[in-house]
């Protein structure tokens, strides 16, 4: 009687698609494949981890250097007693009911819609002024037509368009003036598979870092910052490896610890509002520090991220498994051919070998998930 944690980082392209038939991109599928172990860094002892491949679990066994009790599950058995997936959609509904999983365990058809709801980047929309206390910057609209849109642009004004449902960074252009040609196009498309496009001015970004939650019935929990990088297209790096003190200490470099600590409470409040005891699991908010004229200033909400998240994950592993006051990376590294992530790998071990203080890391390099020669993506800590 265990639960079962399965990775699907297909789940905003998904819920996109809204269709429970959607099949995940080759390449997706592949990161789907070769991360599979991830959950064992955040799920509980003796819980169910799905692997995509039976190397994985021998891997995992023997060449992880800290002890992970975890149930190695080879495929999909419904005697689990729940699922937590790394985000719920249609599609992922359909493969667990085929695969024998009861009604009990799976969300029903109105709460799938539910979660799908919340999980549009309208979430955002409606959450951004809830959270607008002095020293805070931001807005964000929905429109719900072309003719609207158009009544935005100017020549002067960057904007980003932002599509409702799509893949984690994607589904965003950034525009001047008149629509190119594509992206005219490709707005209205948006506007006419999803009923609505989000606007928002484009802010001169110093510094992305998030406040992650957890909400179930009794309401809405904060666990931790994330601080994070992206590149310059807004699609995740890595991860800083701190300790929450560490982050708060870093962000008040740049803005009044009471204005952060204000619109974390607030932010708890309003999130149990809007949800309401609809969805259950981890949550992210991701938040950035915005140069305005000659002052730092806090967006409070830039996206609201339904789902288990990366930044979820740095925060539990380096609360559970790194020495105190240690700092480092978390890192996704996609590798373009066939044995580059192996030789880097063995690389890494050889030049930042891993050492443990009382069965925590101290400092050196440890990969979380199996590396083998037919692995394109990984992800890896690095504690200097």
């Amino acid at each position: 009687m265990k639960k079962l944690y399965l990775f699907n980082p297909e789940n905003d392209m998904a819920l996109a698609s809204a269709s429970p038939y959607y099949m995940a991109p080759a390449n997706i599928k592949k990161m789907a494949a070769d991360l599979s172990a991830l959950p064992a860094w955040y799920a509980p002892a003796e819980s169910g981890i799905l692997l995509a491949d039976v190397r994985q679990k021998e891997w995992m066994e023997k060449e992880c250097r800290l002890s992970l009790p975890m149930d190695w599950a080879a495929s999909l058995a419904s005697y689990y007693i729940k699922v937590y997936p790394w985000g719920w959609n249609p599609s992922l509904l359909r493969r667990l009911a085929e695969a024998g999983f009861s009604s009990e365990v799976l969300l029903s058809e109105e709460q799938m819609k539910r979660v799908r709801q919340l999980s549009s980047r309208l979430t955002a929309v409606e959450l951004l002024p809830r959270l607008r206390i002095e020293q805070t910057i931001g807005e964000s609209f929905a429109l719900s037509n072309f003719e609207k849109l158009k009544s935005f642009l100017s020549k002067d004004a960057e904007l980003l368009l932002k599509s409702p449902w799509s893949g984690s960074g994607k589904g965003i252009q950034r525009v001047k003036g008149e629509l190119e040609p594509s992206a005219y196009g490709w707005a209205k498309r948006v506007i006419s598979s999803q009923g609505s496009m989000v606007v928002e001015p484009f802010y001169q970004k110093k510094v992305d870092f998030a406040m992650e939650f957890h909400a179930d019935r009794e309401g809405v929990s904060f666990i931790g910052y994330s601080l994070f990088e992206t590149d310059s297209r807004g699609i995740y790096k890595e991860n800083k490896l701190l300790s929450d003190k560490a982050i708060e200490a870093y962000l008040v470099s740049w803005i009044p610890l009471e204005v952060v600590h204000a619109v974390r409470k607030l932010c708890r409040k309003e999130l149990e509002d809007i949800i309401g005891g609809d969805y259950e699991g981890y949550l992210g908010v991701d938040m950035m520090i915005c140069q305005d004229e000659e002052a730092y200033k806090l967006h409070p909400c830039v996206e609201v991220n339904l789902r288990m998240n990366m930044g979820v994950v740095s925060r539990l592993l380096y609360d559970r498994y790194v020495c105190e006051g240690a700092e480092g990376s978390y890192v996704i590294e996609c590798f373009p051919r066939p044995g580059e992530a192996l030789r880097f790998h063995e690389s890494m071990e050889r030049e930042h070998p891993l050492h443990l203080e009382y069965g925590r890391i101290k400092r050196g390099y440890l990969s979380l998930t199996p590396v083998f020669e037919d692995t394109f993506y990984q992800i890896f800590i690095k504690i200097k």
